[in-house]
């Protein structure tokens, strides 16, 4: 039986923010039998991680862009739909608000959506608790942290980045992780057959799994570098002696292009011909632009290309996989750069950090 208790899941924009979500949100459910509303933004993208997820009793679609910046003429349009959303999240809350007690909890794990839905809550003074996943607080979590009764951080390193007077609502707590300990118990040999058998190729059990990650919406950059990699392997007629570092990596971990698997995340800007690159080659291959759950493929890599956005770095340390970490950089962020650190730092001999394009 559903009791009165009502859960309202701020999340968008990307897996980074959306696929904790979803764990914190099951959870939450599990100890509470209440209502999950799940508030997102219209994204193919957010739509196609949260469809069958039937424990979630209502999505609801907020239309917000990114916030203007520099950009001047966006502002009237920005603070139009703020105020849409401000007005939608107050009424919406006063909807399953029972008899005016404290019956609704909202979280987020960030993005500017979550700070009209988290003003109206506070205006109907209901609970708020922010999950900041990243080393670095995202400018919505800052803001809203005042407003919070409880911040949720997994980098003790992050409490420096807030006012010393929240200290006492802010909380170390576990990466939110969709998998368990029962996940990572799996025959190699069963698993790629599996494998073979959905995705109709031919991966050799003997061979090296290479895995490529770009993130939820992939890398371009990532792509290209992967690219440039594997076709300076095919070009070198002597692995050994070549010194450049991208070479190297095939050179210590005793890989070279006729005993490789290949599983490509490419993301869905990129329009190149990846499966006939991987073809010419003659490389078994997996490409695909997105796809929720990796277990499998995490299972039977042997070493790992990918971003630092904070899921994907426990996930690889939690089923332990040699990886290397190409944070993203950009004019607006640099919180990659911060969490591939940290996480390199406290995973040595398993992770290793590489510079950022």
């Amino acid at each position: 039986m559903i009791n009165n208790k009502t859960l309202f899941v701020v999340a968008s924009g990307s897996g980074g923010h959306i696929l904790p979500a979803l764990i914190l949100a099951k959870n939450w459910q599990k100890d509470n039998n209440g209502q999950v509303i799940f508030i997102t933004g219209i994204k193919d993208l957010d739509k196609n991680i949260l469809e069958n997820n039937n424990f979630i009793n209502k999505i609801i679609y907020f239309k917000l862009n990114n916030f203007p910046g520099k950009s001047l003429l966006k502002y009237p349009k920005f603070i139009w739909q703020f105020l849409v959303c401000f007005a939608k999240s107050y009424f919406l809350i006063k909807k399953y608000k029972k008899n005016n007690i404290n019956n609704i909890t909202v979280i987020t794990t960030g993005g500017y959506l979550a700070i009209p839905v988290c003003l109206a809550a506070k205006k109907h003074k209901q609970e708020i608790i922010l999950h900041e996943l990243n080393v670095v607080p995202g400018k919505a979590i800052k803001f809203l942290a005042d407003l919070a009764n409880k911040i949720n951080i997994v980098f003790e390193q992050t409490r420096k980045y807030f006012f010393k007077k929240l200290n006492n609502k802010i909380f170390v707590t576990n990466y939110p992780l969709r998998y368990n300990l029962q996940d990572k118990i799996f025959d190699r040999q069963e698993l790629i057959l599996k494998i073979n058998n959905l995705n109709n190729i031919n991966f050799n059990i003997n061979n090296k799994t290479i895995l490529i990650l770009g993130g939820s919406q992939g890398s371009v950059t990532l792509n290209n570098y992967f690219k440039d990699f594997i076709l300076q392997a095919r070009d070198n007629n002597n692995l050994i002696n070549n010194t450049r570092d991208n070479l190297n990596i095939f050179i210590n971990n005793n890989i070279n292009l006729n005993n490789i698997n290949i599983i490509h995340q490419t993301g869905s800007q990129d329009s190149f011909n990846w499966e006939n690159f991987y073809k010419d080659l003659n490389i078994p291959a997996i490409v695909f632009s997105y796809k929720q759950d990796l277990k499998d493929y995490y299972l039977i890599s042997d070493l790992v290309f990918a971003r630092a956005g904070a899921g994907t770095l426990f996930e690889l340390e939690f089923f332990g996989k040699k990886s290397f970490i190409f944070p993203l950089k950009t004019v607006y962020t640099s919180h990659q750069v911060d969490n591939a650190k940290i996480m390199v730092e406290r995973n040595k001999g398993l992770f290793e950090f590489k510079q950022p394009f």
